[in-house]
């Protein structure tokens, strides 16, 4: 890894839409902001807090994510979902995780989320050897 991974953020910036909500299945269960798409900008904050860091034969893989939804976004609210590294140990980089309506002290959720740096080689080699 790069210098300079210590104090990396990451930034997603979006506006919640229809397909964002929360839905089982086929059906809408609340019109807001899921918390599966809240998940998945955390997943790309953090990647983008940390990706330009990689060495030429670095890459990384999620090993942890963990979201507390703390507040409802309607659709059509604006949302910046921030990621910071706090902590590396050893290929292990954590990233705080906040989301909030942008413009706002309106705070959504709180969080974290952990990847695991690794030789590209080495992924590749995990990924083929995964159960099918």
């Amino acid at each position: 890894m790069k210098v300079g991974i210590e104090s990396a953020e990451g930034v997603v910036k979006v506006t919640v839409t229809t397909e964002m909500v929360a839905r089982l299945d086929d059906r809408i269960l609340h019109p807001v902001y899921s918390t599966f798409w809240l998940g998945y900008h955390a997943e790309v904050a953090a990647r983008r807090a940390i990706e330009p860091f990689f060495d030429d034969n670095e890459n990384a893989c999620g090993t942890g994510l963990s979201i507390h939804h703390k507040a409802m976004a309607a659709v059509g609210a604006h949302v910046v979902v921030r990621a910071r590294v706090t902590q590396i140990k050893g290929n292990r980089i954590l990233c705080s995780i906040e989301a909030r309506i942008a413009d706002s002290d309106v705070i959504l959720a709180e969080g974290t989320q952990e990847q695991a740096v690794l030789p590209t080689e080495r992924l590749a080699q995990l990924a083929a050897a995964a159960h099918h």
